[in-house]
């Protein structure tokens, strides 16, 4: 009965993919008489943003909600990448000539035609009567076919246009002659074309005051917005001074501070003189940065602020059903909280979700969204060099313990503690960034001296046994990963061994780092356990404990692992298997397939019956399998393998897995006769790291970060082999 409604299930999946639903028509829209009015001001900073020097901003902050955006795309963190994904929803980048836009009657600088004319001949449309074009979108286009994604540039514009909703854009960030108009690539349709706007040269004006020469025609982009105000249900607004800086003349410190002031100073005048001409009962303003200045993005600031106001936003911070944390939300989200504005339903194509507010009564928002992004930072300065460290202090010691026992059987004294020091870095990792210090070398000081201090009372208290003190600090390190998990991950969100939500890969969850570790050492924790008492009671226990990990792992309320769906129940499996003397064979394989296969089921179909906003990456991927067929499937796990081989190419993870899989192969074989006693000794633990290298593999293969989780899973594979091992080399094999 079992196995038939299983196979139901999958019949059911295997008909919605097959079968998908067409989704990609013009969907009837309830009319909202309001408008949006999208500000884009580059490399505005959350940091810029206080009483004195923009209190128009700083009032919008405090009537409305504000919050902080993650700025990803197929490239990097520039206005041109993150403006063609804010206009997608999804990730995009720009090409060759970068985004070469006009208005439709200018003429192009250095071709004797119009910006409509080299449309036409680029492209075979009719540029209609479209104000600016984006004459280059074949370029952009035909980069983006290599892409392993399915986003479509302009995807916003395209339906709001298929909904009878005007677009106007208005500015450029032009500077000495060269053209710099990311925000058509907000407000285009499909096809490259904005029917109403200016984005020549009225926009700006050529001033001798200032260095810079070249400002923003702040008055006339004001009239022009009141102008386009009958005609226009989404305004956009490029005010780019404050980028034209960043591509200036290098000035003294002062005297470019002073001028960023000014310019502040003018954005905030213009921002309080267009909220008077807005309805905030019926209009919803935007004001977004597409991308972090440079000085932010040299102190590894690369937040930049979103503040919403208007029509649906209560005062407090802004989230989103893509991030699931409280003051962050995507670039991707921008263009489905237009969207969901005029009740408008988004393209299968986008990834992002509708931007939220949440009320905080007492709570100056503001504030607290300045201190996570300078709290996100200190974390994003720290990770490079203490994981380093932590990956450097890998791979030594496991060198000195080939060494010790290879060669110098009296390092072995000197070298069992440092090995057991190696679990416990990842606890005292786990809280490090909830600490508040003043430096960076403060952080680093007292992680050095906490696992010193750490690592010294285990061994104590374990009397000097190493093996038992690398379970003791295991075990802790394992109860500590489950309790952040279950009580909202106030820990890991902040550990340099967690994930960046500046970078935008992943914003809630546990992580590949420290899936990897609680995977391990669950594993080896369970193998040890039923190595102490092999009873079947234990045994029965030990699944129980495995079953509640797939959920914490994979859950979408708790782990939200994707990957680890696949990987968590193999390896769980294995080890089951192997701990209860099951003689695997293709029954018993297919068999284990099978639990695999309904657990992915079970958790992927429970996670499409939650709401969308609820709904985790799982979800939303089984969704966009459903909705766009087969190739859709063949788009997410080919960006997940381009992924997974670019990071087994750069990251340094990837020294230290080399290394511990070197080290495991030599051991198998020398010293002679000396695993093999091991195996007769502690055979229980044998099949433990069984399982562990049964996970680490499978996270290699499936999981796009595949070379982080292998790497963290295997430390508790080879650390207790090595102390094993340097145990034995105390009492030598005849």
């Amino acid at each position: 009965m079992k196995k038939s409604r299983l196979v139901l299930l999958a019949f059911i999946l295997i008909a919605a993919v097959l079968c998908p639903v067409d989704s990609t028509e013009a969907q009837p829209a309830n009319k909202n008489s309001g408008k949006v009015y999208l500000l884009s001001i580059d490399t505005l900073s959350i940091l810029d943003i206080n009483h004195t020097n923009t209190p128009n901003l700083w009032e919008l902050s405090q009537k409305g909600a504000v919050g902080l955006s993650s700025n990803r795309s197929l490239r990097s963190a520039n206005s041109m990448d993150s403006s063609l994904t804010i206009g997608a929803g999804n990730l995009v980048r720009a090409y060759g000539g970068g985004i070469m836009a006009y208005n439709r009657d200018e003429k192009i600088m250095n071709r004797n035609q119009t910006a409509a004319q080299l449309y036409q001949n680029l492209t075979g449309w009719d540029p209609e009567d479209s104000a600016a074009l984006l004459v280059n979108l074949p370029e952009i286009l035909t980069g983006m076919s290599t892409e392993n994604v399915n986003s479509v540039p302009g995807a916003m514009g395209e339906l709001l246009k298929n909904n009878q909703h005007q677009v106007c854009v208005l500015g450029n960030g032009d500077i000495n002659g060269t053209p710099f108009r990311s925000s058509v690539a907000i407000g285009m349709d499909a096809a490259g074309r904005v029917p109403l706007g200016d984005v020549g040269a009225n926009t700006y004006t050529q001033s001798p005051e200032s260095y810079l020469g070249w400002e923003t025609n702040y008055s006339y982009l004001l009239s022009q917005a009141k102008v386009n105000q009958k005609q226009a249900d989404v305004i956009i607004i490029e005010l780019s001074d404050l980028a034209r800086l960043d591509k200036s003349d290098i000035a003294f410190p002062e005297i470019l501070e002073k001028q960023r002031n000014i310019y502040l100073h003018r954005i905030d005048e213009f921002v309080g003189e267009l909220s008077k001409q807005m309805n905030a009962q019926e209009d919803m303003m935007l004001i977004v940065a597409p991308s972090p200045s440079l000085t932010q993005i040299s102190n590894k600031n690369n937040f930049t602020p979103v503040i919403a106001y208007g029509k649906n936003i209560e005062h407090g911070f802004l989230t989103s059903g893509a991030t699931r944390r409280d003051y962050i939300v995507s670039n991707t989200d921008i263009a489905p909280t237009v969207l969901g504005f005029f009740n408008i339903k988004t393209s299968p194509s986008m990834i992002g979700q509708s931007i939220q507010s949440r009320s905080t009564p007492g709570i100056d928002t503001l504030q607290a969204a300045q201190n996570l992004s300078l709290s996100a930072a200190t974390v994003n300065r720290l990770r490079a060099p203490m994981v380093k460290g932590y990956i450097l202090m890998l791979i030594i010691f496991i060198l000195l313990s080939v060494i010790a026992i290879f060669g110098i059987p009296r390092l072995t004294r000197a070298v069992e503690p440092l090995v057991v020091s190696l679990v416990a870095v990842p606890l005292v990792f786990l809280p490090l960034g909830r600490l508040n210090l003043a430096a960076d070398w403060e952080y680093i000081l007292f992680a050095v001296l906490a696992i010193i201090i750490i690592t010294a009372l285990a061994i104590y208290l374990c009397r000097f046994d190493f093996h038992r003190a690398f379970i003791a600090l295991t075990g802790i390190t394992a109860v500590a990963i489950d309790l952040d998990v279950i009580t909202g991950f106030h820990m890991i969100q902040r550990s340099v061994l967690g994930y960046d939500p500046m970078a935008g890969a992943r914003y809630y969850g546990i992580g590949n780092e420290y899936m990897g570790i609680l995977l391990g050492s669950i594993i080896i924790l369970g193998a040890v356990a039923y190595d102490k008492f092999p009873r079947k009671w234990m045994l029965g226990l030990i699944t129980l404990v495995f079953l509640m990990h797939c959920y914490i792992i994979a859950g979408p309320s708790l782990g939200a692992q994707s990957d680890g769906v696949l990987t968590a129940p193999a390896a769980f499996l294995v080890t089951i298997a192997l701990l209860g003397n099951v003689r695997i064979n293709p029954r018993v394989l297919l068999g284990m397939l099978g639990i695999v296969v309904a657990f992915i089921l079970g958790l992927t179909l429970y996670d499409m019956s939650r709401p969308v906003e609820m709904q985790t990456h799982i979800g939303r991927a089984a969704h966009q399998i459903i909705s766009g067929g087969w190739k859709e499937g063949i788009i997410i796990i080919a960006r997940k393998l381009g992924m997974n081989f670019k990071l087994i190419r750069y990251t340094i993870w990837s020294r230290v897995f080399l290394v511990m899989l070197g080290v495991l192969a030599l051991l198998i074989y020398r010293p002679v006769g000396a695993m093999e006693k091991i195996r007769l000794q502690r055979p229980r633990i044998i099949k433990g790291f069984a399982g562990i290298l049964t996970g680490a593999i499978v996270g290699l293969i499936i999981n796009d970060s595949g070379i982080v989780a292998a790497a963290t899973t295997s430390i508790y594979m080879v650390i207790p082999l090595l102390l094993l091992m340097m145990n034995l080399q105390k009492k030598p094999v005849d």
